[in-house]
Formats: C-alpha cells, sequence, structure tokens
C-alpha cells in the first residue's frame, strides 16, 4: 500500500494494488508500478458537475438514484433522468393532479416511530365503527402556477379536532427510484433566505390497504408530531431544528453548507452550477442539490485550473479500502451528528459535512456516535432502519478475507449502470455477481450448495429461483411498506406466523435462520412454502 510522505500534500494513501493479496516471494527482484490518488488542497473549492462534464462527458451517472432523489415535482433538472424507473418513479404525483383528500386518524404523538397516526384514502368517520379524524391533508395541483416554479403542487392542512388550515407549496418531492416518495416544503426566513421541511407524508408504491399494519398502506404518516400539537388539537410548524436542511441536506447537497440558527431558522446551500436543478437558497442561481461529481471526488477548482489527469482531486478507485468505504459510508450509515441539532447527517459541530477522501477515525470528529444505535439493528445485528448499508458491510465477512479488500463498487458502480438496477455492475438475479469471487466449485453450482448447507436437494426448483440473494441478502429494512411472505401454520397448536420482508436489503450477507422469524425478516418466502409447509414444525 502506498503511504504519501508526512510532506506529501498532493496525495492519499491507497495505490492501485492496494486492494488484492500478493504472495511476498513473487514481488522479489520486480518492479511494482503504483497509480495514487490526487489529494485536493485545502483550497479547492466545489464548481458543480458542468465543469468536470465539459471533459469527461455527462456520464451515466444522470441515470441514478443519487442523481433524481430531490426534483422539482413537475420539472426535472438537465442531469435528471427517470428512464430506469418510468412513469412509475412519480407515482404518486397522480394523487396531486387529481385532487386527493388523506385523512389522518387514530393519532398518539408518544408512538413508537416515524408514524404516529394512521392514514386513510376514505373518510374513517365513515366507516364502521367510525372513528373521527384528527386532520386532513389535501393534495392538489394549481395549473395556475408554472410547472417548473414551486407551488404547482400543494399541500392543504385542515384541523377536523380543532380549527384552522394552512397550505404549503410542495418545492421538492424527495425519492421517488425505490418505491417511496416524501413532500418538501420551505417557509422564508427573517433573512429573506428559505428552510425547507418534509410534509408527514409518506407514499409506497408497494403499499396496500389490504395490509393490517397501516405502515404498510399506500400512503403512512411521517411524523404528524412536528406538524400537529395533539395535546392542545392545533396545528403547527416544525422546530427549525427539525429541518430539512439540519436533518437531510448534508447527504443530498454536493458542496453542502449551512447556516443559520434555531431563532432565524437553519439555511442550506449547494455548489450553484448553470445546469443546476434548482434554487435551492433562493439567491438567483440554480444549484446542485443532489449527488455530483465532486460528492465523492472531491472539490474540482484547482484540478480544472491543472488540466492534469488526477492532479488534485479524488480518484476513489486509488484510495485505501477503507477511504473509499467512506465515501459512502458517510451517509450510508447511521451516526450521531456531533452539531447540536437533531440530524441524520454526519454533521460537525460547526454544522460541516465529511469530505471525501478521509479515513473512519477522521469521520469519527464529525459525530458523537460514529454507527447505528442498537434500536436501529435487529438481534441478528441485521439493519431494521434505512440508510445503513456501510453499517451493514462493516459487520460482515466480506470486507475482510484472505485474498482481496472489498469495496462497495466492487459491487456497484457509482456512475450507474444501463443495464442493472441500483447501479449494481451484475443483475441481481444473476450469481456471477457472486461467483466471480465465490469461485470454488461447491459456490458456483447453486443447487450444490444448498445441498450442503440445508441438506436438501431442491432439484424440484427452477433455476430463476436459486439466487445467491434470495438467502443471502434478505429485505431486513421496511423504510417503505413491509409485504407478506411466507405463512407459517404448523405446529397447529401454535399461533400462525406470518413472515415479512422489508423493501431494503441487508449487506451483511449472512443467512439469518428461520428461528429468528418471529423477531425479524427471514430468508423464508412463499417460494420455500410449496415443500416446506409439510414440516415448517421442524426448525
Amino acid at each position: 500500500m502506498f503511504s504519501p510522505a508526512q510532506d506529501d500534500t498532493t496525495h492519499l494513501p491507497g495505490g492501485s494494488v492496494c486492494r488484492s493479496a500478493v504472495d511476498a516471494q513473487s514481488l522479489i527482484g520486480t518492479r511494482l508500478p503504483l497509480r495514487v490518488s490526487g489529494r485536493p488542497p485545502e483550497q479547492a473549492r466545489y464548481v458543480g458537475s458542468t465543469s468536470c462534464f465539459g471533459c469527461h462527458g455527462r456520464q451515466r451517472s444522470m441515470r441514478t438514484a443519487h442523481r433524481i432523489g430531490l426534483q422539482l415535482p413537475a420539472a426535472r433538472g438537465p442531469y435528471q433522468d427517470i428512464g430506469p424507473w418510468g412513469a412509475e418513479h412519480d407515482a404518486a404525483l397522480r394523487a396531486f393532479d387529481n385532487g386527493k383528500t388523506l385523512y389522518f386518524y387514530d393519532c398518539d404523538a408518544a408512538r413508537a416511530g416515524d408514524a404516529k397516526c394512521r392514514v386513510s384514502e376514505a373518510d374513517p368517520s365513515l366507516a364502521v365503527p367510525p372513528m373521527n379524524s384528527v386532520f386532513e391533508l389535501r393534495l392538489a395541483r394549481d395549473p395556475a402556477v408554472s410547472a417548473d416554479a414551486v407551488g404547482h403542487y400543494t399541500a392543504t392542512f385542515t384541523n377536523r379536532a380543532g380549527s384552522g388550515t394552512a397550505s404549503f407549496p410542495i418545492a421538492l418531492s424527495y425519492g421517488g427510484a425505490l418505491g417511496r416518495q416524501q413532500y418538501v416544503t420551505r417557509r422564508k426566513n427573517t433573512d429573506a433566505g428559505y428552510t425547507y421541511f418534509v410534509l408527514p407524508l409518506q407514499y409506497s408504491g408497494l403499499g396496500s390497504t389490504e395490509r393490517p399494519s397501516s405502515d404498510d398502506w399506500p400512503y403512512r404518516d411521517y411524523r404528524a408530531d412536528h406538524w400537529y400539537d395533539f395535546a392542545n388539537k392545533t396545528l403547527r410548524t416544525p422546530d427549525a431544528a427539525r429541518s430539512f436542511d439540519t436533518e437531510c441536506a448534508g447527504c443530498h447537497l454536493t458542496g453542502f453548507q449551512l447556516a443559520g440558527d434555531v431563532s432565524t431558522g437553519f439555511r442550506a446551500s449547494a455548489v450553484s452550477d448553470a445546469n443546476g436543478d434548482f434554487d435551492y437558497d433562493g439567491d438567483g442561481r440554480a444549484e446542485e442539490i443532489n449527488i455530483g461529481c465532486e460528492s465523492c471526488h472531491g472539490p474540482g477548482s484547482e484540478h480544472i485550473e491543472a488540466r492534469e489527469r488526477g492532479h488534485a482531486i479524488i480518484s476513489p478507485s486509488l484510495l485505501t479500502p477503507e477511504r473509499e468505504l467512506m465515501l459512502c459510508g458517510r451517509c450510508h450509515s447511521r451516526p450521531q451528528a456531533a452539531h447540536d441539532v437533531h440530524s441524520q447527517a454526519p454533521l460537525s459541530a460547526a454544522g460541516q459535512m465529511p469530505g471525501p477522501g478521509l479515513r473512519r477515525a477522521e469521520f469519527a470528529a464529525f459525530t458523537s456516535r460514529v454507527d447505528a444505535a442498537a434500536e436501529q439493528l435487529w438481534p441478528s445485528g441485521d439493519s431494521k432502519a434505512n440508510h445503513q448499508q456501510y453499517s451493514d458491510f462493516l459487520r460482515s465477512s466480506m470486507v475482510r478475507n484472505g485474498s482481496v479488500l472489498m469495496t462497495c463498487s466492487s459491487c456497484h458502480d457509482a456512475h450507474g449502470s444501463d443495464q442493472h438496477a441500483h447501479e449494481l455492475r451484475s443483475a441481481a438475479n444473476d450469481n456471477a455477481a457472486c461467483t466471480g469471487c465465490h469461485s470454488a466449485q461447491r459456490y458456483r453450482q447453486v443447487r450444490d450448495h444448498l445441498k450442503s448447507a440445508t441438506n436438501e436437494a431442491h432439484d424440484n426448483l427452477d433455476d430463476t429461483l436459486l439466487t445467491c440473494t434470495s438467502c443471502h441478502m434478505v429485505k431486513t429494512v421496511a423504510a417503505g411498506a413491509r409485504h407478506a411472505e411466507l405463512l407459517d401454520f404448523l405446529p397447529r397448536s401454535a399461533p400462525q406466523l406470518q413472515y415479512e420482508h422489508g423493501d431494503l436489503a441487508s449487506h451483511r450477507f449472512t443467512v439469518t435462520r428461520r428461528a429468528q422469524a418471529p423477531l425479524q425478516p427471514v430468508a423464508a418466502t412463499l417460494s420455500c412454502a410449496f415443500c416446506h409447509s409439510m414440516f415448517l414444525d421442524n426448525p
């Protein structure tokens, strides 16, 4: 591994041969050329992806979930392409187009989790037995407002338990690529800037009103207690410390900066870009409000001035595995920020995000807790909350092994894929993604592997069902709606057990056995039931 000298301020540790084990004897008497990553100097500043595309082309990254996470609902930015998802990306906007009233009822501010109310598409007062809604949320489109302006879509609260109404313009949609979407509004601060807030509504494309839990319906509550005072039965707006700017924007804006305080309102901003997605801070200039080139490669001003390949810029594939993992781990974990506001982003006490190229020990300085809390993990160690893939991966045996040091990019291409979902280098149902490294005969022939692991031949199963990820990447996280899998009805003397899967997969790559099914999602699915329903009483 290359380690720069103490006075070398232009390179980062790592190198092109720092990932794979090499027999020491094979290096005797040979020269080993290394390519190493550059390091942006301290004075480097963010310049926006348009400056990068001028030399490097427009890349496939425009078709990644990183690029389309935030957007004006009816008018995407120049670098946002929802082609891989099609119309389903914005399926929830049909409710605004057609006009829909949602009813929030059976509310309890003390209820665990983000959902404090149940959300119905039908008036619960007309149900049997009737239940009174606490407030309504009317989704609508205003044709008088241009599609490329804030306010083309609106959400209006009506207080049914008390009195009063309040209408909020939709500034941005939040998500969509993974089948769920939320909506962000904004309010003007005393200094003419804006503070943004996530409205108390989440749409899940996989949701169904047939599911017994309201968390798995198409529409669910997201922190209604920030918008409604249940004790006094009054509408309210969230505290500044619970804004999108403090809780979320650090991981979603390229070149993130945070200003303001709880009294004036927090104001986030991103790097200005001529082809940016949206004028977030209201200064009249478009900004790059999603994950751009510099989010992983570092601020590019000095690199552009030098116009030399690899100079003053980070090359992620040439970093040490620890540092490359941190590129993703900064946001795909769940630390506790060092900042004194509640945040799901690792904001330092000064409100700064950790830049790319850091090692984990340096990242720790931005947090008061470096990883997910115990309540965000199942007893097995699998994640139960979203954006914890890095947390899972660090606990897996894949990270450290006898031959190759793995990183996120071993399976994912941050620049995107024109063939495969989730920026995978190979299709999720293609075992070659795993057997390329797990190349022993017992792994290449999945039927043989199943026989050795379960003592059952599984000869009757179709090859398309024999995928490594079916057992080793169970969807243990329910960020949106869960879905039902196998119904375990044996033994007859015991209560029936409905297996549930979430919508995001664990990245620990372990197989959690059926004995854990009462506690968390496990690998058992409906495809197992054809044979196993007859002896489910034998764990």
